[in-house]
């Protein structure tokens, strides 16, 4: 479901910066957008990755060029999806996933409360849930 509401790769791309997250320390919002679309500037996933740059031994214009792959499955297979997620699992000790639900947040005038897609998926998921029950 989310890969239907945010994108084709949401969920691998926010499973994607949460690894970035754990590698580099930087706080990111886990929505699944790699670069800042439309523009030639760093984003805040691409600016955190540039700071494990030493580590994988990628320069700017490597790392911007293997994000920009981001929505095609050929991201999976380049050296930086694989060398972020090596270095966030050695940092964390653990696997990590390849896939999480993307926490979009949901704005609207009609909306007043701090919602996401995650929320959205969740509720539709525990009402599908609930009807196979009955």
């Amino acid at each position: 479901f989310a890969d239907f509401n945010a994108g084709w790769y949401a969920s691998r791309n926010a499973a994607f910066q949460n690894a970035v997250s754990r590698a580099s320390g930087v706080k990111l919002a886990l929505d699944g957008d790699l670069i800042a679309y439309g523009s030639s500037e760093a984003g805040t996933t691409e600016r955190a990755v540039r700071k494990l740059s030493t580590k994988l031994e990628m320069s700017n214009s490597d790392i911007r060029r293997q994000l920009e792959k981001g929505d095609s499955l050929a991201f999976e297979k380049t050296d930086l999806y694989k060398q972020v997620f090596a270095l966030a699992e050695k940092k964390s000790g653990k696997a990590l996933p390849r896939a999480i639900l993307p926490g979009i947040q949901l704005e609207s005038p009609k909306i007043t409360r701090n919602l996401t897609t995650a929320w959205f998926a969740k509720r539709v998921d525990d009402r599908r849930a609930r009807c196979m029950r009955l």
